[in-house]
């Protein structure tokens, strides 16, 4: 009897600690690099600059859910070729593939230089990953990318990636929305543009989306949207809804202006019903 009293001691002991070291949200670890890779020995005509900072998940209550997200987010980063590599060497591979590229796509081109050609061989490659909202239910993932390869300007995107952690799965749009959300949840969108540009310092006020130089027929869920405590927001890259000029454009959606076209069982309820209490 006393041996499995010590026993019963040592196991209320021991389960913290245990526990305490099973990660119930995604565990990441940060992963960077700066390098220039030049085009040819004179470093005068040219180079690629690269800026790599990134988060790579690392660590997870379940590893089969954990291994989807991470070949989720590395395949959308560097390429799907890349989820082989480790995280100790992920980096190094990507950015020896990109200088590759780059130097064969330009190497053949440098003689126009000595034409007095206006042709650009400074490049850049921006790349950002990093971990929005994490909890035991949901894992929010971003990805910013900057991209120079001459011409006029270079392209910046962001793309969003929100994880169900029950099933490692991404959560889609129907996953959140009642069958025939598409036209009420578009016109929400345009709705939004106009109120966000009234409550903006930086932009002048939209009275009228068809005014704009915005594309409305274009203007509708894309699927590149990240969950917050208190809504959806959506994100429109460059050429999506509007011209280059416009740049990118940003849309938030509170959850009480969704409610009306969201899902009963859907897998932001309880951030619903957080926000609902406080």
């Amino acid at each position: 009897m006393r041996k499995q009293s010590i026993l019963f001691v040592l196991s209320i002991l021991i389960a913290p600690v245990f526990f305490s070291c099973t990660h119930k949200t995604i565990k990441t670890e940060e992963l960077d690099v700066a390098k220039r890779c030049f085009l040819t020995k004179d470093t005068s005509q040219g180079s690629l600059s690269i800026d790599i900072q990134v988060e790579i998940p690392t660590a997870f209550v379940n590893k089969s859910i954990l291994d989807s997200i991470r070949s989720t987010i590395i395949s959308n980063l560097f390429g799907q070729n890349y989820v082989k590599y480790p995280n100790d060497s992920l980096i190094q591979h990507f950015v020896k593939d990109i200088c590759a590229d780059y130097t064969e796509n330009n190497k053949p081109l440098v003689n126009l230089l000595d034409s007095g050609s206006m042709y650009s061989f400074n490049n850049e490659h921006t790349l950002s990953g990093f971990s929005l909202l994490s909890d035991k239910n949901i894992y929010v993932y971003g990805i910013e990318r900057y991209v120079y390869m001459g011409g006029a300007h270079g392209l910046e995107t962001r793309n969003y990636f929100n994880f169900n952690l029950k099933t490692g799965a991404l959560i889609t749009e129907k996953d959140l929305f009642k069958d025939g959300y598409m036209a009420a949840l578009s016109e929400l969108i345009k709705q939004r543009i106009v109120e966000e540009s009234k409550d903006s310092a930086e932009k002048e006020p939209i009275l009228d989306l068809e005014d704009t130089d915005y594309w409305t027929d274009s203007i509708k869920p894309n699927g590149n949207f990240y969950i917050t405590d208190e809504g959806i927001n959506y994100v429109f890259n460059p050429y999506q809804i509007a011209p280059y000029s416009l740049g990118e454009t940003e849309v938030t959606l509170p959850f009480d202006r969704l409610k009306n076209i969201l899902k009963v069982n859907n897998p932001i309820n309880y951030l619903i019903e957080k926000q609902a209490a406080k």
